[in-house]
């Protein structure tokens, strides 16, 4: 059993290039060999000959696929349903394009965490430079000073100072968190975790249920594609539901289902999607176009998704911006008002 997992580029690349051959009237064994052929000495090589082995031993896609521990079990359940309903190409098609879609999903969210992470960093690193070495030199010029005018100086250094270690912590606080959510978003566990707090956080809510709702469309549509049907594609979808306001939508609707409703108007009637979107999905069952409905419909909610990250991540620059430019001038400006009380006694 493979101790890693393929990343998701290499399960679209995997899925897709199987999808094409097997088209082509290849087998899945030698397309799975014609992979290991054309790969370089990495992981993708490695699964693809492990997968090659397991069916030249007389296993079926799926099979091999779960067996050699490199892929993730929702795609080789996605592939073994596809398998029982003869429809293995399109099944590989759209995992191909799923994993492309939480791959670019997924370069989003680490741009989103990374970006702010260096702008923080910066800023603790300019702050403690102003307080180890600018602050110290204007203290050492008051403290030669006698008088009401030192007294005042005085006054004035403490506040800069105050201002500029609360300040200085925020920043490394607020850095230490980004960066341990960096460290936490390198496996699945911490992605996990990560997830939950963003369902909570009030900024980022949003963006969370809206990409949450963007995958179990777009599983929802792979499961249908695979000729399971409707109530059986609803249940296995939920279970790969994360999100908790999604997750209890998901269940009203599934207690919906067993009452007689349709996917479609159980959807609808639980307003999960926007009342347009909803309409859409109702019109594509009533014309039988249930499929494509769905499959436009993960895509458009998946931009959706993007753009809310981008608007997120466009927003946290002018904000940490706004904040250390604030933070370094008050600081700046409390240590000159003394100098230009000293400027004006000696003019």
């Amino acid at each position: 059993m493979a101790q890693k997992i393929l990343a998701s580029p290499a399960v679209s690349a995997f899925c897709e290039s199987m999808a094409m051959m097997l088209s082509a009237g290849i087998g899945p064994d030698e397309a799975a060999g014609l992979l290991c052929e054309d790969s370089a000495q990495n992981l993708f090589h490695d699964a693809a000959a492990n997968v090659q082995e397991k069916l030249l031993a007389g296993g079926t896609l799926a099979g091999a696929m779960s067996e050699s521990g490199f892929f993730p079990g929702y795609a080789c359940r996605m592939v073994a349903a596809g398998e029982k309903a003869g429809r293995t190409e399109e099944v590989l098609h759209s995992l191909s394009a799923y994993y492309d879609t939480q791959n670019r999903l997924e370069g989003k969210l680490k741009s989103a965490v990374v970006y702010p992470t260096v702008l923080l960093l910066l800023m603790t690193v300019i702050l403690a430079a102003l307080l180890a070495k600018v602050l110290p030199v204007f203290t050492g010029v008051y403290q030669s000073l006698a008088g009401d005018l030192a007294v005042s100086s005085y006054g004035y250094i403490s506040t800069a100072y105050t201002v500029g270690w609360v300040v200085l912590a925020l920043t490394a606080v607020l850095a230490l968190f980004l960066l341990a959510g960096g460290i936490l978003a390198r496996s699945p566990r911490g992605r996990a975790k990560l997830s939950v707090l963003f369902e909570k956080l009030p900024a980022t809510s949003s963006a969370s249920a809206q990409i949450a709702l963007a995958k179990f469309t777009s599983v929802l549509s792979i499961f249908i594609a695979s000729g399971m049907d409707a109530d059986a594609s609803m249940e296995a979808a939920s279970q790969l539901v994360t999100h908790k306001g999604l997750s209890a939508k998901v269940a009203a609707c599934r207690k919906q289902m067993r009452g007689g409703a349709g996917l479609a108007t159980a959807i609808y009637s639980q307003k999960m999607f926007e009342p347009i979107y909803g309409r859409m999905l109702v019109t594509g069952a009533r014309s039988g176009k249930m499929e494509p409905v769905l499959t436009r419909l993960a895509r458009i909610f998946s931009d959706d998704a993007d753009s809310r990250i981008d608007r997120l991540a466009d927003s946290i620059e002018p904000i940490l911006s706004g904040f250390l430019t604030v933070a370094v001038g008050v600081t700046l400006i409390s240590v000159m008002l003394p100098l230009i009380g000293i400027l004006g006694s000696v003019g």
